[in-house]
């Protein structure tokens, strides 16, 4: 879905200057994830608003982000797959019910026990230096830590279901 229309850019920018523009492989790679993250977020404002929770949603989407930066975690491999489930899950956690100061506490806490243990759980395309490794971890649970100030029910999920993306998969096979 995504991959075509960034084919047919890539080949459009490389035909408009084949000298000074890099291989179509990697404009195309690069054009289909911000294609797909354009998609995300386009799509999930768009139910944000539709639904009454845009601002709940911008939160979201911030906060998810953010902490995916400094965190890392799961990837789904198929475009569509990203986005159905990153639009699913940014639309969803808007509606839930306000938690109490106990679970949030301790949604944040166990969180931050997450990150201790898993963070960063970097793309290894991503190449992340093993030196900056501690340097995300403290980012990411500095993050998390905001949340004992603010004590948002929605920031202490949204921050938990992405620690959840960080947990190593073993694969079998």
């Amino acid at each position: 879905m995504i991959n075509r229309p960034a084919r047919a850019v890539s080949v459009w920018i490389k035909n408009a200057n084949p000298e000074k523009t890099t291989s179509i492989e990697i404009m195309e790679y690069a054009l289909s994830i911000l294609f797909n993250t354009l998609s995300i977020v386009v799509i999930t404002l768009i139910m944000g608003y539709i639904f009454g929770k845009l601002y709940e949603t911008i939160i979201v989407l911030i906060s998810f982000a953010w902490l995916r930066i400094f965190s890392g975690g799961f990837h789904i491999r198929s475009s569509i797959g990203c986005i159905l489930v990153s639009v699913f899950i940014c639309t969803l956690l808007p509606h839930l019910p306000e938690f109490s100061v106990s679970i949030v506490t301790l949604t944040n806490v166990t969180s931050i026990i997450l990150l201790l243990l898993f963070a960063p759980n970097i793309d290894q395309e991503t190449k992340l230096k093993d030196v900056y490794h501690p340097v995300y971890k403290c980012l990411a649970v500095g993050l998390v830590s905001i949340n004992f100030i603010y004590m948002s029910s929605l920031l202490a999920i949204t921050f938990f279901v992405q620690c959840l993306t960080i947990i190593p998969l073993k694969r079998e096979g």
